[in-house]
């Protein structure tokens, strides 16, 4: 396996590993069935329903999975490794919509010489309820179903694989983030700074800050998905190179 294979490989397993790693702690539904994940947390939201891989048996297959989530919306992330447009074509005519398509990409943090931060941004790791709501304030103006899916959240979860990071400006929580360690490696997720306080640098260092729990805790890679031209420039300034792209696609549901 060449190097770009081995990097795809680890961002794929990161990516995978963060959106089955709560609900699957969290007692909701995540399994292999025709060659993909499904994750179902039962919510009419495709935050956290969601499909990873390509069906093999692909017309059958997403008839099948559309059926088990009984007309809520849920996501279709086809990794990398699985492109093949006839998958795509197939998603397209079974009322699928491209939702985005994301830069894989992936750091070296033995390469990174710095983890300065450049803001008087406040970050620290979750650790309690009551910053769990904060967490949960800075995200939830994106879907209603945030605060349902996360209030299920135990003290125990907080300290475990998947690690959610908030910041602080002036007292108040702007900016969040989550870092998934799994071994040597580790994925950047939803990374988020309320509108009002965009274009501060507040996002950079929230990047940076999650970086450098990676590297704390001995891995020796960080990966994540830039769905925008501006944000992958951003990465790349801070040594993330692309390896490949994830289709995202979503379906809106039938049920009301």
């Amino acid at each position: 396996m060449n190097l770009s294979n081995t990097q795809l490989k680890t961002i794929e397993q990161n990516h995978l590993g963060h959106f089955a790693y709560f609900p699957k702690n969290l007692g909701f539904a995540v399994y292999e069935t025709n060659g993909v994940t499904v994750i179902n947390c039962g919510l009419k939201t495709s935050m956290f329903n969601i499909v990873y891989g390509a069906a093999k048996d692909t017309a059958s297959g997403i008839d099948q999975i559309k059926r088990s989530y009984k007309g809520q919306p849920f996501a279709w992330c086809i990794p990398p490794s699985a492109h093949n447009p006839n998958t795509t074509k197939a998603l397209l005519e079974n009322g699928f919509i491209i939702e985005t398509i994301e830069h894989a990409m992936i750091c070296d943090l033995n390469n990174v010489a710095s983890f300065e931060q450049k803001t008087d941004l406040l970050i620290t790791q979750v650790a309690s309820k009551l910053m769990l709501a904060d967490f949960i304030s800075v995200l939830e103006s994106y879907d209603p179903h945030i605060s349902t899916f996360y209030g299920l959240m135990n003290d125990e979860l907080l300290f475990a694989a998947e690690k959610l990071v908030v910041g602080y400006a002036y007292g108040n929580p702007v900016s969040i983030g989550i870092l998934f360690v799994s071994g040597g490696s580790a994925g950047i997720f939803s990374l988020v700074t309320s509108k009002d306080f965009q274009g501060k640098g507040y996002g950079t260092d929230m990047m940076i800050f999650l970086m450098k729990i990676a590297k704390d805790h001995g891995c020796h890679s960080v990966t994540l998905s830039a769905s925008s031209d501006s944000g992958y420039r951003i990465y790349e300034g801070l040594g993330f190179s692309k390896v490949g792209k994830f289709e995202c696609f979503e379906y809106k549901g039938d049920c009301t």
